[in-house]
């Protein structure tokens, strides 16, 4: 059995070597765990107390020796359910720092650009427009490839999208047709002619140009106001004579 998951828990290497070791031993001396683990006995000693720390090994005296042993196995969820807490903490800490860092963004100049690569850079965005797209989300050159590269994301976030009521608008490239609706939504088709390798998103005061490598996709953002509202009538000029 590979045990390396316990990393996932916190546990150390040689932490991992002690509590298997002990697993499959019972209840040993130190010494027996030194021989059969071959790390130094300092080393033993440390990772012991750290696993005692955590609830993961128990130990009895017998005389003037020393007997550990593996705690059960259900201290494991023990200790998830400690780190979810505390991974909530500092969820709670984080929350109420957040105004006060985004008092910094507001300082920075009016025009920002930066890049987001990959399904999670691509979520990231999608979840930016859920926060600054106020009423609507143009998009000219869709391909339709989100809802079928990421289903479960894309229902969720199109959900939240109608929640909030976000419409939408879609200029579709004409090799992109496609029959699937969708809620406050309305789509047109780009004349053949008319093509581009990005598709271009337009929300708030960001503009967001999405090129895609068969399934990832790198996100070019720009922030402000005055370009946004630039693609905002170059977009409107193609939806005029684009067709349903």
């Amino acid at each position: 059995m590979d045990f390396q998951f316990l990393q996932e828990l916190g546990l150390t290497q040689n932490e991992i070597k002690i509590y298997v070791a002990l697993l499959k031993l019972g209840s040993v001396p130190s010494g027996r765990i030194t021989y059969e683990t071959g790390l130094h006995r300092s080393r033993v000693y440390e990772g012991l107390n750290r696993l005692a720390e955590k609830g993961l090994v128990s130990y009895i005296k017998n005389g003037s020796t020393m007997y550990f042993q593996a705690s059960s196995s259900e201290k494991l969820i023990d200790v998830l359910d400690e780190q979810k807490e505390e991974l909530e903490e500092k969820k709670k800490e984080i929350e109420k720092i957040i105004p006060e860092l985004n008092k910094f963004r507001e300082t920075k100049p009016i025009a920002e650009s930066y890049i987001l690569q990959g399904i999670e850079g691509f979520k990231a965005m999608r979840r930016d427009v859920l926060k600054y797209a106020k009423n609507e989300l143009l998009m000219l050159g869709a391909i339709g490839l989100e809802y079928k590269v990421m289903p479960l994301f894309y229902n969720k976030w199109d959900k939240e999208r109608t929640y909030k009521k976000i419409k939408m608008r879609l200029l579709r490239k004409h090799s992109a047709r496609s029959e699937r609706d969708f809620e406050l939504c309305k789509i047109k088709i780009l004349p053949e002619h008319i093509d581009n390798p990005a598709v271009i998103n337009i929300y708030g005061d960001r503009v967001v140009n999405v090129i895609w490598k068969e399934n990832y996709p790198i996100c070019f953002v720009m922030v402000n106001k005055d370009i946004a509202n630039a693609y905002r009538k170059y977009f409107e000029l193609l939806w005029d004579i684009s067709k349903n």
